[in-house]
Parts: C-alpha cells; sequence; structure tokens
C-alpha cells in the first residue's frame, strides 16, 4: 500500500465514522438499559449492513454514549478489512418481518424468535431462537432462496411489552450480480460462523 492510498483508506474511515447510517437512536426505546445490554448480546454475531456505503461488516465493534442520551455508534474494525464486503446494493438487502426478543417478554429464558406466518394472513408465532433459525432457513430453501439474515440501521426497537427487539433483515444472493460466486460463498459462510458463536453464547 503506498503512502497515498494509505492516507486514502485513513480519509474513507474518517468519513464512514461521521455517517449516521451506522448510528442507532436509543431515545424512543423505554428502557434504555434493557436495550444497551440487548444489543450487545450481538455485537459481532450479526453483520451490520450500511446502505449509505453499500458495505457488509462482519467485524466490528458498538460505542454506547457515557450520557443518558445519543446514539449507539457501530464502528467497523479499521484493520479488518478482510472482514468487510463492498459493493452490496441496497435492494439486496430486505426486510423479513422476523424479530429477535429476550425470553423474558414470553416468560421464558434464552432468545427467541417471532416469525410471520407463511402466508400473508398467517398469524406470527414465537420459536426459541435456534429452533426459529432452523425453520426459517427451511422455509426459505423450499423456495429456492437462501436465509442469510443481517442487522440494518432502526433494526433496535421495542417489542410489544416495552422490550427491546432486533428486527432482522437479510441478504438476497440473487441481487449481488457486481461481486463473484466466490465472494457471496464467503459471505455466507461468514454469516453461519457467527450464527455458531450466537448459539454458543445464548
Amino acid at each position: 500500500m503506498t503512502p497515498n492510498s494509505a492516507l486514502s483508506a485513513d480519509a474513507r474511515w474518517v468519513e464512514l465514522e461521521r455517517q449516521t447510517d451506522l448510528d442507532w437512536n436509543l431515545d424512543a426505546i423505554t428502557n434504555r438499559q434493557e436495550a444497551i445490554a440487548f444489543l450487545l448480546r450481538f455485537e459481532n454475531r450479526l453483520c451490520v449492513y450500511s446502505g449509505y456505503v453499500e458495505k457488509l461488516y462482519s467485524n466490528y465493534s458498538f460505542v454506547v454514549p457515557e450520557e443518558e442520551h445519543g446514539s449507539i455508534t457501530i464502528l467497523p474494525d479499521e484493520r479488518a478489512w478482510h472482514d468487510t464486503f463492498n459493493e452490496i446494493p441496497v435492494e439486496a438487502v430486505k426486510p423479513t418481518g422476523v424479530h429477535i426478543l429476550p425470553g423474558e417478554v414470553l416468560g421464558c429464558s434464552g432468545l427467541y424468535m417471532k416469525i410471520p406466518g407463511g402466508h400473508p394472513l398467517s398469524p406470527s408465532f414465537e420459536l426459541p431462537f435456534q429452533d426459529g433459525l432452523k425453520m426459517l432457513i427451511q422455509r426459505y430453501q423450499a423456495r429456492g432462496e437462501q436465509f442469510l439474515p443481517v442487522l440494518v440501521k432502526g433494526d433496535l426497537r421495542e417489542y410489544e411489552a416495552r422490550m427491546p427487539s432486533l428486527h432482522l433483515h437479510r441478504i438476497d444472493p440473487r441481487h449481488l450480480g457486481r461481486i463473484s460466486q466466490l465472494e457471496i460463498d464467503i459471505i455466507r459462510s461468514t454469516i453461519a460462523e457467527h450464527l455458531i458463536g450466537l448459539f454458543r453464547q445464548r
């Protein structure tokens, strides 16, 4: 890397840190500390997408402000270029309607998923996280698709019982025409590896 390219890279990271696309506003969450504790369980366990720069980050940290107000910022690890995937278009990142929520919402422990019914008029239902993920993988496979969950800005929100929840988006590989199949396979592998880590800590 030449001095000029290094300066250019540093400038890009400074620009990225200034973007609010990777800020999550917690002011609307009733219990801020619960929301922060819940979110921290997912640090480096779910990849995070930024539509502003069309990048997917798998190595990052949450920066929590010391004051009682302000946003949590997702700060990508500038040394981990191999954990950043570029040219991920906005149209490749789709909402799923799936929420991850603390089991306490349901009088249980651990993580749960609130999953939309299989048809538009079907009611949603809740499953333990691991069971829900397996079911979603099978549901998408039956459609000839892949379930590759990620987070985007705004995915931290309140559930009906005033408990924090995370709404999942997913990467749709059919809209990744600008990157190679090899890189798509690496993205799939990275997302899977992070989910395994989430299983182990739940």
